[in-house]
Order: C-alpha cells, then structure tokens, then sequence
C-alpha cells in the first residue's frame, strides 16, 4: 500500500515561496547576501527580559508542565498592558489565552472556531498562514484587497459581508506586507459592520509598537465594548525581540478564547514557564524610551531603504508601520523572476509577493531587518547595477 502524499492537504502550500527563497540562498550571487526576506527582528532581546528568563530558570517549580492555560502572572500583565496602552479592560481569567506564538494561535483558534464550509474572509495581501489556516479547517476562503485605502477596505468587507455572510474577517494593521495602518475610526466602523452581520473579528496586532511618521497604532478591542465577537492576537517576536522564545497571546471575548483554551489543552502544553516569567518582565519593566528608540530604528531603515528605491525608479507603497516595504515589480516582470534577479545579480534576498495573496502577483516584500546601513548598501547596489535600465 503506497502512502498519496500528492492526494493530501499539504497540495495547499505548493508552489512555496519559502522554500524557493531558501534553495536561492544555496546558490551562487554576484555580492554577499544582504537578506530582507526574513520577518524576524536582527537586534538580541533586551538584558532585562534575558535576565528575568535566568532568574526563573533556577526555580524547580517551574520545572513541570505550566499552567495550561497561561501562567496567572503572564494573563494578568497582558491585561495591565491593554489597560495601560489601549485603555481597555481585561479581565485575565476570562479574556486571555497564552499561546505558542502567533502562527500557532492562528491555526488553533480558526481550528477551534471553523466548520467545514464556514466562511472566513481575509486580507489579501496578507500573511500567508491565514489562508494556510482556512484552508486546513474546511472553511471557504473569502479575500479582500489590503493594499487599499480605509475606506475601500470596509466597503469591499461590508458588500462581501452581505453576500457570503462569514463567520471570521481577519484584519491586520500595520499590515504584513503593506505596512499600512488604520485608524480608530475604521476599527468603529468594522465593529459596527460585524454586529450588522454577525461576524467574529479576528485581529492580528503583531506589529503594534512599530509605526513612523508620529502615527499611533490601535486595538480592535477599543471599538468593541464588551469584547463580543472580538479577539485579537497580542505578540512578543517583534516589539521585544522574542521571536524564537514562542510566547503571545489571544485576547477577546470569552465565549471564543473558552473555544481556543479547549482546543489548544489537546494539542500542547503551553510554554515553559520561566519564558512565561520573562514576557512579565517585557510587558511591566521596559521602559517607554525602548518603544520610541525602536519605532525611531525602523523608521531610519525605512527612510533609507525607500530613499534609494525612488532614486532608481521601483515603486513602492512607503510603509507607516511594521517591519516591510511593498515593493512593484518592474512591468511584465514576475515576482518570483525578479526575486531570482535581485538575488543573483545583487545579494539583494526578497519575498515574492504572491506568497501574500494574488494581490501581491506583482510586488515584491523587502524586509527592514538589516541595520541602517545595510539598507543603504543594498539600495546603492541596485542603483550601480542598473536595475531599470
């Protein structure tokens, strides 16, 4: 009896960008590597989360399974953190689930909330777990175009709201890949089209503490009083640095994140939990200085990146948030063609942006997850390479 892998589900993430990315690494270029395709941050976790994660280690208490929930500390910081930076109320028994990262908490949750057939309507373009997540559940993928203005956005989701009646719109902001960010006032006005049409909002705040040029990044939860049929992904990657410690949250209504616990409690044990402790210390001693140093960081990198890309002439969408340009792909040119170019040709490694959606059949995704001047090389290097010409 032969075993069908080509009859099964992982048919869904073929053809994969990532893995033609990493086969790219592997071969000859013109110039050492500069790498923008990661979406990771380049910079150590902060000495004093690094220093309570030590502390913790040497307590044998914490040697056994953690709570499987969330350790009470950890629920009870991510809720002071909503207080103290969104001015919502949590309550962290009722509202929190600690989780294994964001990627995970994004298929447990659409797992323990999705039937087969159920819509699920998400941004396109967008990150690629979301539609991974959907189709693993059953569920029927519905997009709609994130590389737009505000006000597209809610009317493109209320129209298809009207149609397809979903059971689950994901938004996220700042955006991955497009950098964009919504105001309060969209997230008002989403609140109100989901309770027209009786559909949970699943938020991906990810991004929160990066935005530039003076802008403020809100909570979906502030335009939901209450919480019903919101809930919303809080992270750690890449505000803290915490990428490779796994430890976010789900926040919301309690009647999903109840769905979430009781799926999630067959599948894992949660995190360990002195790295638990050390999310406590992220959240409830880092000073406000480290959240303006590190918006200002990216930001730099940004200015540089976007600096070099207007001088040879790409056009780009100029991010307000997040950690990524969005970059055109010359006319006619492929995005998975131009990756190829931009790494053989210039060390330059990117991400082809149908990896984010069919909106994306013509972009190209440039991580700011080098050092300023690593920005800065990599857009001189396309400049004296004469890209264009």
């Amino acid at each position: 009896m032969r075993y069908q892998l080509e009859c099964s589900k992982l048919e869904f993430f073929r053809p994969d960008a990532f893995g033609f990315i990493n086969k790219l690494k592997t071969q000859p270029s013109k110039y050492p590597m500069i790498n923008l395709s990661i979406g990771a941050p380049n910079r150590p976790t902060p000495a004093w989360i690094i220093e309570a994660m030590k502390t913790h280690l040497d307590n044998p208490a914490y040697h056994t399974y953690p709570p499987q929930h969330g350790a009470p500390e950890l629920c009870e910081a991510v809720a002071y953190w909503y207080g103290k930076r969104f001015g919502v109320e949590i309550d962290p028994k009722d509202n929190v689930l600690i989780t294994v990262g964001i990627k995970e908490a994004i298929f447990n949750a659409l797992h323990s909330l999705v039937n087969a057939g159920d819509v699920v309507m998400v941004p396109d373009p967008g990150y690629p777990t979301y539609f991974e997540a959907v189709l693993f559940t059953g569920g029927k993928l519905l997009t709609y175009n994130s590389d737009a203005e505000a006000d597209e956005v809610l009317s493109e989701i209320e129209h298809k709201a009207r149609l397809h009646g979903p059971k689950i719109v994901i938004v996220n902001y700042p955006s991955n890949p497009t950098g964009r960010i919504v105001g309060l006032d969209f997230y008002k006005s989403l609140s109100e089209i989901a309770s027209r049409y009786d559909f949970a909002v699943m938020s991906d705040l990810a991004y929160s503490e990066i935005a530039f040029d003076g802008l403020t990044v809100h909570s979906y939860l502030q335009a939901r009083p209450g919480l019903e049929l919101g809930f919303e992904y809080f992270a750690f990657s890449k505000t803290y640095n915490m990428a490779g410690w796994r430890v976010g949250a789900i926040v919301g209504d309690k009647r999903l994140v109840d769905a979430v616990k009781l799926y999630k409690s067959k599948i894992d044990s949660n995190v360990f939990y002195p790295i638990q402790q050390a999310a406590v210390t992220a959240l409830k001693e880092t000073p406000d200085s480290f959240y303006r140093e590190l918006s200002g960081m990216y930001q730099q990198r940004r200015d540089a990146l976007v600096h070099g890309l207007s001088d040879i002439g790409l056009r780009f969408s100029p991010p307000q948030g997040a950690m990524y340009t969005w970059v055109e792909t010359p006319e006619g040119v492929d995005p998975w063609f131009f990756t190829e170019k931009l790494y053989k040709e210039y060390g330059i490694l990117v991400v082809p942006g149908t990896a984010y959606g069919l909106n994306g059949s013509h972009r190209v995704r440039m991580g700011l997850v080098q050092e300023t001047s690593l920005m800065e090389e990599a857009a001189r290097r396309l400049a004296e390479g004469g890209l264009l010409r």
